[in-house]
């Protein structure tokens, strides 16, 4: 009489459906902190470009402010002396949250045009500049000012970091 065996063979499928389920785990833990992490960057990006396009808002209420000056000047002055005289004394009035400067383009001694310049900051790191050259109109239809520059300054310092930490050491 044979002797049969009482064990079975499920040693083989146990093992794959054990390496599976490892692979499952696996794969699911690595998309949850793939998909968190890109959560993290995606909120970063939205509250950087929330924050830009908030100091450009700015700037440009600031622009508009500045337009309505200039209309204001061009309409009282008949001459460019005069013109240039007003907005001086009407920009430097002109008190906002935003930091401005105006200076003076000058040749041989008289005013040829102004340059304004716009600072607001967007973040801790970040500052947003445009410099304005304020002309003086040839005919009505001209432009007051021209936008020179518009230009995101990133305030952040590299500081090379040249050590290496060893076991026990410093």
């Amino acid at each position: 009489m044979k002797k049969r065996r009482e064990f079975s063979n499920f040693g083989f499928s146990t093992i794959l459906l054990t390496f599976s389920m490892i692979c499952i785990v696996t794969f699911s833990a690595l998309a949850f902190v793939t998909a968190n992490s890109d959560y993290k960057l995606s909120k970063r990006v939205a509250d950087n470009n929330s924050s830009y396009y908030r100091a450009c808002e700015k700037v440009w209420d600031e622009i508009s402010q500045i337009d309505a000056i200039l209309a204001s000047a061009y309409e009282g002055n008949p001459d460019k002396a005069a013109y240039y005289e007003a907005i001086k004394t009407a920009l430097s009035d002109n008190d906002t949250a935003i930091n401005k400067n105006l200076a003076e383009n000058e040749s041989n001694g008289k005013v040829t045009g102004l340059t304004y310049t716009i600072t607001c900051t967007v973040s801790d790191t970040q500052t947003l500049t445009v410099k304005l050259d304020i002309n003086y109109p040839v005919h009505r239809q001209d432009a007051f000012y021209k936008i020179k520059q518009w230009k995101l300054n990133t305030d952040t310092a590299f500081e090379e970091n040249d050590t290496l930490n060893l076991i026990g050491g410093n």
